[in-house]
């Protein structure tokens, strides 16, 4: 029996939405036990006007969770002074209510060993409730402690780990060295094995420059940094194996023949993975963290204020970050079993 931590996300968006669907949909594992962190009087509201169920949801208070015997549905509720739903706005209050929920869900699910799944959150709305964060990745991290961390878009088709995440383009060869690709390529690696069970893992590197820079004719990035970085990984992690290509032009590496024989690209850039990711894969795919000490995954797109509070959310995403939760999970154990 699994332990699930949802937490709603941005209460103006379509978090709520997506739970209330998750929960009305015959989708559900009847062996987990899943704990919604967010304001149960908006969470109530929000399914009155979109005329969903909330029957089965039981509240339960913090010290009751470890407590908990049967499988099903419970809320955690966090009250919020002046919280209101205001469907596509960003407010302080709804960015307040995201953060704590992200806090008591990272605090909860690596207590008790349980797996959490994050509904989407407004950047903005985060930064006005007091959490300085560019992202639920890196806010995640930091209440772990922890650098090692990998963003890893998974699309079925393709999946994309991030070398830099939230910056800007014109920041991103900078933040680039052979230190930051050695530590998220081996972290894709492990987690490629570990929570996905792959055993020799095919990894497909990007180039930072068009046609890999052609040896210099236009950056340096790959002469100096991408290929000593995927040298030093063949030779440490992967023993010799060959495991991380060279790194490729994108034009190349998201090629059909390419994409058959990987099973996972290390790209440099948020976009240059998005893009072909959300292309081949958008509204299915997972946002999922590796390397963490707990499991967490997310659906791969926003709050999608502009059909927040219309009914018309598709929860594909959704369910596919909690069934990915449960299968890593699973991966997980059964590689400590082995040890």
């Amino acid at each position: 029996m699994d332990l699930i931590f949802i937490t709603a996300g941005d209460i103006n968006g379509i978090g709520n939405e997506l739970i209330l669907k998750f929960i009305n949909s015959k989708e559900i594992s009847d062996n987990n036990q899943y704990i919604i962190i967010g304001n149960r009087a908006v969470f109530d509201e929000t399914a009155r006007i979109l005329d969903l169920s909330i029957k089965n949801i039981n509240d339960i208070f913090e010290a009751e969770i470890d407590s908990i015997e049967s499988s099903g549905f419970y809320f955690l509720d966090i009250q919020i002074e002046n919280l209101k739903l205001e469907f596509g706005k960003p407010t302080a209050e709804a960015g307040y209510l995201s953060g704590l929920a992200i806090k008591k869900g990272v605090e909860f699910s690596e207590r008790y060993s349980g797996t959490l799944v994050t509904a989407p959150i407004n950047k903005y709305s985060l930064h006005l409730g007091g959490f300085n964060y560019p992202g639920h990745t890196e806010f995640i991290a930091d209440l772990l402690n922890t650098d090692a961390f990998l963003m890893i878009l998974d699309g079925e088709i393709i999946k994309v780990a991030l070398v830099t995440t939230h910056i800007a383009l014109k920041d991103v060869s900078s933040a680039l060295s052979i230190v930051s690709i050695y530590k998220k390529g081996k972290l894709l690696y492990e987690s490629l094995q570990r929570d996905y069970g792959i055993k020799e893992p095919k990894i497909t590197v990007c180039s930072l420059n068009p046609h890999a820079s052609d040896n210099g004719l236009f950056g340096d990035e790959e002469q100096k940094v991408i290929s000593p970085a995927v040298e030093k990984l063949n030779r440490e992690v992967c023993r010799g194996n060959g495991a991380f290509t060279d790194p490729l032009p994108s034009d190349t590496a998201f090629t059909k023949s390419y994409m058959k024989n990987t099973n996972a690209y290390l790209v440099m850039y948020h976009d240059q993975g998005l893009i072909p990711l959300k292309l081949l894969s958008f509204g299915n795919a997972v946002n999922f963290t590796a390397g963490l000490p707990i499991i967490r995954t997310s659906p791969d797109h926003g709050t999608a204020y502009d059909i927040a509070g219309k009914g018309v959310a598709d929860i594909n995403s959704f369910q596919n970050a909690v069934k990915k939760a449960g299968l890593f999970m699973k991966n997980r154990n059964s590689t400590l079993r082995e040890f």
